[in-house]
């Protein structure tokens, strides 16, 4: 089984990620560090001090191991955008956010399309074009284990409350 985890930056991907692997025994591939490793960029963004992925060549480094490996925890920003029999992605109320961001990144732009992102909810909008299983957590006040547990919840066959589009952020606004 693929699991794929998720969401804007500071919303707490990886801490979680780490967390569903180890419990549930499955190998974990952060993406962002495959494609490092691997060397798949397309090129760099300046503006956004961040490397250009190769979204396609990971896919194929993904399947590759996924022939070793079939039980998988995907975890990034892009996560979504790989086939997943499962996809979590982790949301955070926009003002907790920003203040995560604030002390994760030093550079205002980065911190303005995060928070922005997560207001219209597009990662969940992505995650709904590439995969069925699209669930939301709230995080804004969850520990890693309480969203782990919240995740084995969903993994059980208890999807109803955290079906892709009930996190709206743009209420509050």
């Amino acid at each position: 089984m693929i699991i794929v985890i998720s969401g804007v930056g500071a919303a707490g991907k990886t801490t979680t990620a780490k967390l569903l692997a180890k419990e549930l025994k499955y190998k974990l591939i952060r993406l962002d560090k495959l494609a490092k490793k691997k060397k798949f960029f397309i090129g760099y963004d300046k503006k956004r001090k961040s490397y250009i992925v190769s979204i396609s060549k990971l896919k194929e480094e993904v399947k590759k191991i996924a022939k070793k490996n079939p039980d998988l925890v995907l975890e990034s920003l892009y996560a979504h955008e790989f086939p997943a029999d499962f996809v979590f992605v982790l949301r955070c109320n926009p003002k907790v956010l920003e203040k995560r961001l604030k002390k994760k990144y030093n550079w205002p732009t980065k911190i303005v399309e995060n928070k922005e992102a997560e207001m219209i909810g597009l990662i969940t909008q992505e995650a709904l074009e590439f995969n069925k299983n699209v669930f939301e957590i709230d995080t804004t006040r969850k520990t890693p284990q309480q969203t782990v547990k919240a995740m084995k919840e969903i993994l059980s066959g208890k999807k109803s409350k955290y079906r892709a589009g009930n996190i709206d952020w743009l209420k509050e606004i």
